[in-house]
């Protein structure tokens, strides 16, 4: 019996995160029936119901929600204890990770080939996005929410109920198309760039624009240009670099592959904006091996 609770925990958190019985059993590879029967074993031993369901959507009750944040850290403590005692077992499983897009296309899917060879029993489940989730804000209530393992976030974190791995620093580059530097002039210093106009990033949460930041002999200055257009994701950001809009700031990593083509020239190499530092987020201090071998697998990316 203990052991149909442990299963039926299993299963109740497959069924929050996939979002319907259906497709729990799909993901689980089980029959529809026997998720059900689980979610009616574990509503029997807590005495309380844990899911409202009607023909079309579920949702938790406020002792499912509750329920659901105290058994996923547990469950995966768990995994990791039997884990412990077979090192040479392959690893296996789900990993449900959220990054950046321009981290996502340039870095981790071209190089994911390498990773299934090390690991091919690893199911990866990679939602990207520049939008920065509120797990910076609300901590574990988002992870848990979107049934994440784990999160990669470029720059400072705020204060949160997560565990941060730094996983190693970002270079940031000033830049320009070719037509705007022929049109506006190359600027030598920081000053310079008021002469110029930047194609601005907006923060989607704070809706406050990002300023640029330089290291100067007096320290770092941060600058706010102005400019026409303002954007929130990286796909719309070059692409507005290479429309000659205006300079831009950003991550060396997504910029450099159209700086060697000579489609965006870089500016200001004497006075660089300080690294980002790029950290992998996870919400409790117990690694799963799956989100250990990832997260090792990163650091060798950067």
């Amino acid at each position: 019996m203990q052991m149909n609770l442990f299963e039926s925990i299993r299963i109740f958190i497959e069924i929050v995160e996939s979002g319907s019985l259906t497709q729990a059993a799909e993901n689980l590879q089980i029959h529809r029936p026997a998720v059900t029967k689980a979610l009616q074993l574990l509503e029997q031993h807590s005495g309380t119901r844990l899911l409202q369901r009607t023909t079309r959507r579920i949702s938790l009750t406020p002792d499912g929600e509750a329920f659901y944040r105290r058994s996923k850290p547990l469950l995966a403590q768990a995994d990791e204890l039997l884990e412990s005692f077979g090192t040479d077992r392959t690893i296996h499983g789900q990993l449900r990770v959220d990054m950046p897009v321009s981290f996502a296309t340039l870095r981790v899917i071209p190089n994911l080939p390498d990773f299934y060879r090390q690991h091919p029993e690893i199911d990866i489940i990679l939602s990207s996005s520049d939008r920065r989730r509120d797990m910076l804000r609300d901590g574990l209530d988002c992870v848990l929410r979107d049934g994440l393992d784990c999160v990669l976030r470029v720059g400072e974190l705020e204060d949160g109920e997560y565990i941060a791995r730094k996983i190693g620093n970002i270079k940031i580059t000033t830049c320009a198309s070719p037509a705007w530097l022929a049109q506006h002039g190359t600027p030598e210093t920081p000053d310079d760039l008021r002469k110029h106009q930047a194609i601005n990033w907006i923060n989607n949460r704070s809706r406050q624009i990002h300023p640029w930041t330089f290291t100067t002999p007096e320290g770092v200055a941060e600058i706010t240009l102005p400019g026409k257009l303002v954007v929130d994701n990286s796909e719309a950001y070059i692409a507005a670099g290479l429309a000659g809009l205006g300079l831009m700031q950003g991550m060396n990593l997504f910029l450099q592959p159209y700086i060697d083509r000579g489609l965006l020239v870089e500016v200001l190499p004497d006075y660089r904006s300080p690294d980002r530092k790029l950290s992998l987020l996870y919400p409790h201090r117990h690694l799963s091996r799956k989100v250990r071998v990832f997260t090792e697998w990163l650091e060798s990316l950067v």
